[in-house]
């Protein structure tokens, strides 16, 4: 394995411009620039710890004398990478599988269709953590190869750390449908909920919720903590403290149990729906995925029927045509058909991707303005995107199935409109996959 500190050196002349600059001098777009030159370096900076600490777990595997970390008194090579770096176990990783990608025989991801992302960590555009990321996600996705690696990394460009973990997932899900299926029906046998008491009298909640369940549960919650923070507004209470959301999730959850004791007493919580959406044929047939509002993993068409059940869900079987979704200039307001519509095709937040619960459905160009209360004239937004597209001169234009984000001349001088909603975090994976 090479050790490879040239490919800093090209990353630290482009920077050697600003060396004596005073950075509180700089335009917004020179301090742009060079936030991004410095973004390059530190990724690249990052490589010779990465090969390094690929060769520590190289070693450490070994069945030599127990291996090098536990001579070292390490449990592991993670354990041992992650002091010397003083960093989490999860940084350990990112830096092992990332060096491992940069092996010089092959030894590492060349047969997992992960040479590309190999080149674009030594080209500096992928971080350690995008880079074991994604290598982990062609690991789980039988027979891939440079196709859908190539993809993957051009996603990885433009997304957070977060919303690549969103498209990988889905990925994972799509690639291979029946595995998915037995790892939800497997999760759903493990889940569980533990109540203890503690010695000073407080009651610990422990558990695990498969993706049906934890659906139900988080939609639930989310609604009487939005409802919460609406209410402080409207009251002008002021910004709550770091610990109120936990507190609202607590008090939701008693008000819950004390209406179950009582249930003919009217219930005291915010309603909402728990929406659920599937393909038709997935439906008919049981082959295929859906997906709710309330978490971010595809859902089997059997957790689909089971939330569909009872509660108050709502199952939008998409394709059917029965209710019509554009009703014109004479609504103020997007009824609620709209919003689901609006959330299908969104997915939460158009812009930042937060999940459906935090977000209110806007009018691109404003009721009062002449604008209608249809698909092509609306888009999901959370409080924080709607404010930052309005004051910074983001545009925005919608039709019933594309959102489009174009942002002002001072971020990009071209003005290339960039996708939104859902259609971000979608790849289209390789015609080879299985179904």
């Amino acid at each position: 394995m090479t050790f490879p500190v040239e490919v800093i050196d090209a990353a630290r002349e482009a920077l050697a411009p600003f060396e004596d600059r005073d950075l509180g001098a700089l335009s917004e777009a020179e301090l742009a620039a060079v936030l991004e030159m410095t973004a390059r370096f530190a990724r690249l900076a990052a490589l010779p710890h990465a090969a390094v600490a690929a060769e520590v777990a190289r070693r450490s595997d070994s069945a030599k004398g127990g291996g090098m970390a536990r001579k070292h008194g390490h449990r592991n090579a993670h354990q041992m990478v992650a002091q010397g770096q003083g960093g989490t176990g999860g940084q350990a990783r990112d830096a092992i599988e990332a060096g491992t990608l940069l092996t010089a025989d092959g030894e590492g991801g060349a047969g997992r269709g992960s040479a590309p992302v190999a080149a674009a960590v030594l080209a500096g555009e992928l971080s350690t953590a995008q880079a074991r990321l994604i290598v982990e996600t062609l690991d789980q996705c039988a027979g891939a190869g440079d196709a859908l690696a190539n993809k993957l990394v051009a996603a990885a460009r433009r997304l957070s750390l977060a919303d690549l973990r969103k498209t990988c997932t889905d990925v994972v899900a799509r690639w291979d449908v029946d595995r998915w299926q037995e790892r939800q029906d497997r999760q759903r046998r493990e889940r569980f909920l533990n109540v203890t008491e503690a010695s000073d009298g407080m009651v610990n909640l422990t558990g695990r919720l498969d993706a049906a369940s934890g659906a139900v549960v988080k939609t639930w919650l989310d609604a009487q903590v939005s409802a919460g923070f609406a209410k402080r507004r409207d009251e002008g209470l002021g910004p709550a403290d770091a610990g109120e959301a936990g507190r609202m999730r607590v008090d939701a959850l008693v008000d819950l149990a004390r209406h179950g004791m009582r249930c003919t007493a009217p219930g005291s919580g915010v309603s909402t729906t728990v929406v659920v959406r599937i393909d038709e044929e997935a439906l008919r047939t049981g082959v295929g995925l859906g997906s709710c509002d309330a978490i971010g993993v595809p859902l089997s068409p059997g957790d689909v029927r089971r939330l569909a059940v009872d509660m108050q869900i709502l199952p939008v079987v998409l394709g059917t045509g029965s209710q019509a979704l554009d009703v014109g200039y004479a609504k103020r307001f997007f009824a609620p058909a709209q919003r689901i519509a609006l959330a299908e095709r969104d997915g939460g937040c158009a812009f930042c991707h937060a999940p459906v619960s935090w977000c209110d459905a806007h009018h691109i160009r404003h009721w009062s303005h002449g604008g209608r209360s249809d698909l092509s004239n609306g888009v999901l937004l959370c409080t924080r995107c709607h404010h930052r597209i309005h004051d910074d001169g983001w545009q925005v234009h919608a039709t019933a199935t594309d959102v489009w984000f174009t942002p002002p001349a001072t971020i990009d001088p071209a003005r290339a409109p960039r996708p939104g909603g859902k259609a971000a975090l979608h790849l289209d994976l390789p015609q080879h996959a299985p179904h």
